[in-house]
């Protein structure tokens, strides 16, 4: 384990939430300049087994930053343009209205493809493919620009399509090359067979399972989640939920990467400051990725305080949680999971966890933890 003594009050405020926690784990992970100043750990990977250096979880939304992240390696390659067309990398997706959707669209959960209409099984989701071909055929849900709502896994799916068309590789495989292997972490879009005694088992305080009026909003929010017939049961089910190690091995990368707080700090270090000689992306592509912010509610009219979504990060909006500055950008995850960098304070922030309530509010525990660093920094 790392504390940097100057640190100590996150380390202190970390240890006392997850010693709270009903059950599981977490892990946390601070990088500051490029350098590690926090990297530790505590509670329960599995029943019976301490969490250790060793311990992956499954970071859901978190995946999404990482995603964003391969998008614009590619728009600095000048391999992507996200406000051309996604028919110019996707023919077969200029169908049923979404003739005119952008790659940004996509990006800021504006296309109208919060949700597959298709009933998805999970031997469709596995294979990826029909998830796909259904996404290109289909209606959108909302005309697509009028407003936006939150790709909670399609996402995944419509940019893995466009990165493997420009790339000819998967998803999880650019991850690995371009990321993942250069900053030598462990981060998977579809984990490998030989790290699953490595993954956390999630517990969490299930919620009901409830049935919704067709095409009501809830209803659509239920099936970005289940993709129809994908995911039926609770979160942390061991068959055809996030405990079963056939969902671990799928390329999920709206919601189902698999990694430590360790590889997700060290990854956002590297967008904001050179880190073990690698840097990302630079400090104009990450300035132009967070000027698009969504404006207002969403399309079904939520309530503030919302997250507020730019060009696939979530951006500052201290009225939903805390950040570090207005410069602070990056994505959550179901349960509490969370990912930042900062280009103020050049920082790169991790919080892994299999704690994950859903009646309860697990998104408290990263957010004292940020007010905690947020302290901190301000007396450096």
């Amino acid at each position: 384990m790392l504390i940097d003594p100057r640190f100590a009050p996150v380390a202190d405020k970390f240890f006392a939430l997850t010693k709270a926690q009903p059950a599981g784990g977490a892990s946390l992970a601070i990088y500051q300049e490029g350098r590690p100043v926090i990297d530790i750990w505590a509670g329960e990977a599995r029943p019976g087994v301490e969490w250790d250096e060793k311990t992956k979880s499954v970071i859901f939304s978190t995946s999404k930053g990482l995603l964003s992240i391969l998008c614009h390696k590619l728009v600095e390659e000048g391999l992507l343009n996200l406000d051309e067309k996604v028919s110019t990398y996707w023919p077969e997706f200029a169908v049923n209205g979404k003739e005119n959707i952008t790659v940004a669209m996509i990006m800021r959960h504006r296309s109208g493809l919060s949700a597959v209409r298709e009933e998805i099984t999970l031997d469709q989701f596995e294979k990826v493919i029909p998830v796909e071909e259904a996404l290109a055929q289909q209606i959108p849900i909302w005309e697509p620009d009028t407003g936006y709502l939150y790709h909670a896994g399609t996402i995944g799916h419509l940019l893995g399509k466009i990165i493997f068309n420009i790339t000819g590789k998967r998803v999880g495989q650019y991850l690995q090359d371009h990321v993942a292997k250069p900053l030598g972490v462990e981060a998977y879009f579809g984990a490998p067979a030989e790290i699953e005694s490595d993954v956390a088992f999630l517990k969490s305080d299930d919620a009901p399972l409830l049935e919704f009026e067709f095409e009501s909003p809830l209803y659509w929010n239920k099936r970005a989640m289940s993709y129809g017939n994908a995911f039926l049961g609770h979160v942390d089910d061991f068959v055809g939920g996030y405990n079963d190690p056939r969902v671990h091995a799928i390329e999920h990368a709206g919601a189902g990467g698999i990694s430590n707080a360790r590889s997700v700090a060290k990854i956002y270090s590297s967008l904001v400051k050179e880190t073990d000689g690698i840097r990302l992306l630079r400090d104009e592509t990450i300035e132009r990725a967070i000027a698009r912010p969504n404006p207002g509610p969403n399309v079904f009219g939520d309530p503030a305080p919302y997250p507020v979504h730019s060009l696939g990060f979530i951006v500052a909006n201290p009225e939903h949680s805390p950040v570090l500055s207005n410069k602070t950008f990056g994505h959550d995850g179901l349960g509490g999971q969370q990912g930042f960098g900062d280009l103020n304070y050049r920082i790169g922030f991790g919080y892994v966890t299999n704690w994950i309530p859903m009646v309860a509010n697990g998104m408290s525990r990263h957010r004292e933890i940020t007010e905690s660093l947020k302290k901190v920094l301000a007396t450096l």
